[in-house]
């Protein structure tokens, strides 16, 4: 009967064991990115054999055990028979950043500089001393929820997300203090606006005239009173002169 490759690996890596690896020795490995690749424990592979995804690494403070058998496998997988000499397991942490109070500091401003709505200024990061971030993002986003209409000074929080491409790794939340001036107290569609409403379905698009029936803000969801039938509908404010309908369930 045939054996299945793997458990032909699988049986190669039990009997290999003894002259594998030193007994019970745990290597720890710290890797900078969001995956564990074969080249990452096992040193002198061709780059499309190390390149062998092994998993994700711990996110933040964990750890990962991979184990000699499973690396053994994976090199049997991709053709490897002669297997190095390689520990009873791996012990994997991700790579972490530290930041400092002003690298938080000067996140938070070049984020938010051209975030800020009419009439709300930056008073105050109140950033802590230092945080531990998992290291090897390329991106980092600022986000604040929309301050009230109100003038006057604000406490708030700023959310920093730390991305990989598209891949979140981690959140941190930042206390700010604002402070709000009258022009903040308008809306940036104030109600009884007339707005372009549209309908989108596909590749089809349908405007007509709209009049916005509450004060509203850019991005928030609004009812249109659309012309001449005097239907009301939801619509999202794209901008301060185009409003689009909300399907509703």
């Amino acid at each position: 009967m045939r054996q299945s490759p793997v458990l032909l690996a699988v049986a190669l890596a039990l009997l290999a064991g003894r002259s594998l690896a030193s007994p019970s020795k745990i290597a720890d490995v710290t890797i900078k990115g969001t995956r564990v690749r074969l080249g990452d424990l096992v040193s002198g592979l061709a780059a499309d054999i190390a390149s062998t995804d092994l998993g994700p690494t711990p996110r933040s403070i964990g750890t990962r055990i991979i184990t000699r058998g499973e690396v053994v496998i994976a090199l049997h997988e991709r053709g490897v028979d002669s297997t190095p000499s390689l520990p009873e397991a791996f012990r994997v942490r991700r790579q972490l950043r530290v930041l400092q109070a002003s690298d938080i500091d000067l996140m938070v401003t070049l984020g938010l500089h051209e975030k800020l709505p009419h009439g709300t200024a930056l008073q105050l990061v109140k950033s802590p001393r230092t945080v531990r971030v998992p290291d090897g993002w390329t991106d980092v986003r600022c986000e604040l929820p929309r301050p009230p209409h109100r003038a006057g000074p604000l406490s708030s929080a700023v959310n920093l997300s730390f991305f990989d491409g598209t891949e979140a790794l981690w959140a941190l939340s930042v206390p700010v203090d604002l402070l709000l001036s009258q022009e903040a107290t308008v809306y940036d569609v104030p109600r009884g606006s007339h707005v372009t409403f549209v309908i989108r379905r596909g590749l089809v698009e349908v405007r007509a005239t709209g009049t916005v029936t509450i004060d509203a803000d850019i991005g928030s969801i609004a009812p249109v009173t659309v012309m001449p039938s005097g239907r009301s509908f939801p619509a999202r404010l794209e901008d301060d002169t185009t409003a689009v309908m909300v399907e509703t369930p």
